[in-house]
């Protein structure tokens, strides 16, 4: 029995919202290592990080599958939870903004450990909680 589209779509979807939580924390993680100043990260590190996370969002999109299989991954229920969780994401930046400048009286650190943590808040938020919100549509 073939597999059908609407079949291949399903799994693809479990894969991605697994994927998304995966990611968004392995983001945390490795920044988190980056964050102690013993451990030097070059801009090499940050390149990767960086494709790695862009690949993912191209191959979650499903840029690279046929146009049937891209629209039932990308359905209205898709697009409420990516557009959820960049909102989560953006709020989220935008407390840890709040919170690295409140820091600053107490602690001077530079501009790019503010920017790091920032980007990491949002960017990680962002995904868990997309991955998160397509296992919760999925189971119903």
């Amino acid at each position: 029995m073939p597999i059908t589209i609407a079949d291949r779509a399903e799994r693809l979807a479990k894969r991605r919202a697994t994927l998304a939580v995966v990611m968004g924390t392995l983001l945390i993680v490795t920044q988190a290592q980056r964050m102690d100043h013993s451990v030097t990260a070059g801009p090499a590190s940050w390149i990767i990080t960086g494709v790695v996370l862009v690949a993912f969002v191209l191959w979650a999109s499903g840029l690279f599958r046929n146009g049937a299989l891209r629209g039932i991954l990308n359905d209205e229920s898709s697009d409420l939870n990516r557009r959820r969780s960049m909102m989560i994401g953006f709020w989220n930046m935008h407390a840890t903004a709040v919170v690295c400048y409140a820091l600053t009286f107490l602690k001077d650190y530079g501009p790019r450990d503010a920017i790091q943590i920032i980007m990491t808040v949002g960017i990680s938020s962002a995904f868990i909680s997309f991955g998160v919100s397509e296992r919760v549509s999925a189971r119903s």
